[in-house]
């Protein structure tokens, strides 16, 4: 499933990813990648490297490279990948948040999800009241709960 998300999300197809993600949580996808388009992101040979699960969430490292190339307007005659930055890992034991996606299960599935932006909106939204919990995550890095 966290492959599946990855290719999804970094052959531009987002809202397949979005598919992936938990639902409660798919709205961050959309704010992170509005503007970019499938040739503004690519990957190749991404796979699993490990899998750490505790209780109901987790991470999966990938390994595999990735590339942005920032968003190129429709119709643009840019070679789409003359200006791209790319990131390649090998390592299963990577700490490296581009290649960690965080997994949380939810009413007996598993979906990716973001616990360090959850954590984030908990914490921003606390601040206005006398008391609030904030629970976890950051889309790409979500890496623990």
């Amino acid at each position: 499933m966290a492959v599946q998300y990855s290719t999804a999300l970094f052959s531009g197809q987002f809202t397949r990813a979005a598919s992936f993600v938990l639902p409660r949580e798919r709205g961050v996808l959309k704010v992170l990648f509005t503007g970019m388009n499938n040739s503004s992101v690519r990957a190749q040979g991404l796979g699993v490297g490990a899998v750490q699960v505790k209780g109901d969430s987790g991470n999966v490292v990938l390994t595999g490279k990735m590339c942005s190339s920032g968003v190129i307007p429709t119709g643009a005659t840019v070679d789409p990948h003359h200006n791209e930055k790319c990131i390649v890992n090998h390592r299963r034991d990577t700490s490296d948040p581009a290649f960690l996606v965080a997994v949380c299960k939810s009413s007996a599935k598993w979906y990716v999800c973001f616990p360090k932006f959850d954590r984030a909106m908990g914490q921003g939204s606390a601040s206005g009241s006398a008391s609030g919990s904030a629970k976890g995550g950051s889309p790409r890095s979500g890496a623990s709960r």
